[in-house]
């Protein structure tokens, strides 16, 4: 019988968001510390190393455990194209969920427009559309989805969701990784591979390179600056009502798609039956103390991220 390992789940979240904020002050409290400007590749590739350095501890000393569980099958051509298709459904929803926050607070990324298309794109690429997915998929849908799995998949890929969008330590980003950890990990238990959320992460990643590329990359310098300040909540609070009207109804419609696009993976896959059974709850395991999701340590992994998301909210007015 599966044991539930949600407990060590929640204390690898809470010692990961004590490195990832810990260093963060630090390194704000200390403007003298000699940490050389590495630029925005440089920025990705340390925040992606905080995350990760303390999963792979917490993997050893957990003999690898996790590991064993991961859905690893190969996807093939005929899952990738559906999962194309339900990645370019994901895009409405996130562009609504996006402008929603910035009703409230600025485009998180907007500042780094400049910065990104500086670089040649190949470089953006790897920077945005490759390194990120495939370790915070790993992370979130993999290891973390592992260790909180016997509580059932509608809890996990809540709480796994909920994880994943507090990680990234500010609310307009938030939101829609949140929602979109959730639809990722709806269709890796669909697909029985942790791939399909790796490839969808990075389609995901990898449109929005290309759009930046599209939009800025041939403007002149002080015209890549206004764009950039344009991203705030004036410009998204004058967006007409009919536009917001016709992007609810457009994302709403991609979501109810995207549900069914999962379904039918879970089908083509042969995991049609199981994937409705764990829809139902018929997939927890151990009984009542197998179905235990939150701990001291997990509760104090998610107050965190908030206390951080609002204080800085706060500062920002």
């Amino acid at each position: 019988m599966p044991v539930n390992r949600s407990k060590q789940g929640g204390k690898l979240y809470l010692t990961m968001m004590i490195v990832v904020i810990g260093l963060s002050l630090l390194i704000g409290l200390i403007p003298k510390l000699p940490v050389p400007d590495a630029g925005v590749t440089g920025d990705i590739a340390f925040s992606e190393a905080i995350f990760l350095i303390p999963v792979l501890v917490f993997l050893f000393m957990d003999r690898f455990e996790p590991l064993r569980g991961m859905r690893l099958r190969p996807i093939g051509a005929p899952t990738m194209l559906w999962t194309l298709l339900f990645t370019v459904l994901m895009m409405p929803i996130a562009v609504l969920l996006n402008l929603l926050t910035q009703l409230a607070v600025p485009n998180a990324v907007a500042g780094t427009l400049g910065a990104t298309t500086a670089l040649p794109l190949w470089v953006s690429l790897l920077y945005f559309a490759v390194l990120p997915p495939l370790i915070e998929e790993f992370i979130f849908r993999g290891v973390l989805f592992q260790y909180f799995r016997s509580c059932g998949l509608f809890k996990t890929a809540m709480l796994t969701g909920l994880m994943f969008g507090l990680a990234h330590l500010n609310l307009n980003q938030f939101l829609y990784a949140f929602v979109l950890g959730i639809f990722w990990a709806f269709l890796d238990e669909a697909t029985g591979s942790i791939y399909s959320s790796m490839l969808s992460h990075s389609l995901i990643n990898g449109l929005n390179v290309a759009m930046v590329y599209i939009t800025v990359s041939n403007l002149p310098e002080n015209m890549v600056g206004a764009v950039e300040q344009a991203q705030d909540a004036a410009s998204v609070a004058s967006l007409s009502l009919i536009y917001w009207i016709i992007l609810s109804v457009v994302a709403g419609a991609c979501a109810v798609l995207s549900i069914i696009i999962i379904r039918h993976l879970a089908k083509i896959r042969g995991n049609s039956q199981k994937f409705s059974d764990a829809l139902r709850g018929k997939d927890r395991t151990g009984g009542k103390e197998g179905r235990k999701s939150f701990s001291v340590p997990l509760l104090l992994g998610l107050v965190i991220p908030i206390v951080m998301i609002g204080i800085s909210m706060a500062t920002a007015k």
